[in-house]
């Protein structure tokens, strides 16, 4: 059926005219009659009744009606999209994000989403849990990456969000993987690997995992996960993290994970996260859609 045909229905059967339509269109209302009649013969019936007054649709034209209006309306949703595709060719995104994320998750997005769009690059910027939702709020990054809190700063809001609770990270071969979750009890009897920094907003609702963290001793502290993570590969400890970044060495096998058994650290959600008060660049919008789509594929267990 030709792109034609259907707005020429659709003007006609929005007016009640051919010729009120043809005047909309700035079309011959000649051509517009022989659409309809081809329109009617393909249906094998009529589409109108024509009256005095004008053109009424008859029960088979308000179904074709209901059939063109979607079928426009997705065409112009598709036009925008690829239009939309056209303007982010090239340009600059920059993103903040937990430390752990940039380990794995967001480099392998990155990796994904610049098979589409290798003309644009990207700043990536680690920072504290508590002050990504104030970097995207004030525009110092485009889009951020961090736990979901109602604290959060004003003007932002988290456009996908998955569950990211926190757990033991380990040896593969560490007593504690015969458990299916860990007791802060169990936990304290190993040594500890620590990340320097505060607690992620929502995990400091739980005065046990609070308590927890204040009692620990740790054998080694870092800023660095990496350092962390070679470090727990080597068997110095068992460190707390969300398993996001660590989704690499657990798929082939190299380091264990176990959730926590505490309800409020297994609460915990990671969102994109960006401004309400600001529109995205066309680069950045197709990259908030590309990590909400990795975000929404990732699997918990």
């Amino acid at each position: 059926m030709h792109a034609a045909a259907l707005f020429y229905f659709r003007e006609v059967a929005r007016l009640g005219s051919i010729r009120r339509a043809a005047a909309r269109l700035n079309v011959a209302a000649s051509a517009i009659n022989r659409q309809i009649l081809k329109l009617e013969d393909e249906f094998g019936g009529p589409l109108f009744d024509r009256l005095p007054a004008g053109m009424r649709l008859t029960v088979a034209g308000t179904l074709l009606l209901q059939h063109v209006t979607s079928t426009i309306e997705a065409f112009g949703q598709v036009r925008a999209a690829i239009d939309d595709l056209r303007e982010a060719r090239s340009g600059h995104v920059t993103i903040a994000a937990l430390d752990s994320l940039l380990v794995d998750f967001l480099p392998r997005a990155l990796a994904r989403f610049g098979r589409d769009f290798p003309a644009i690059n990207h700043t990536v910027l680690a920072a504290p849990p508590a002050e990504i939702a104030g970097m995207v709020s004030s525009g110092a990054v485009d889009i951020g990456l961090t736990f979901v809190s109602p604290l959060s700063a004003a003007n932002v809001s988290f456009i996908a969000e998955v569950p990211a609770p926190i757990g033991v990270v380990m040896p593969v071969d560490h007593p504690l993987t015969a458990r299916l979750s860990v007791s802060f009890k169990e936990a304290l009897s190993y040594p500890v690997l620590d990340q320097t920094g505060p607690l992620p907003r929502g995990a400091d609702t739980d005065a046990d995992f609070s308590q927890f963290k204040a009692m620990l001793k740790p054998k080694i502290t870092s800023n660095s996960i990496q350092m962390i993570r070679i470090c727990i590969e080597l068997g110095l400890g068992i460190a707390f993290f969300t398993r996001l970044g660590f989704l690499k060495e657990i798929e082939q096998g190299e380091i264990a994970w176990r959730p926590l058994s505490s309800p409020g650290v297994n609460m915990l959600r990671i969102g994109v996260i960006t401004a309400t008060h600001r529109s995205l660049s066309p680069p950045a919008a197709q990259l908030s859609k590309s990590l909400m789509k990795d975000l929404r594929h990732l699997t918990t267990p």
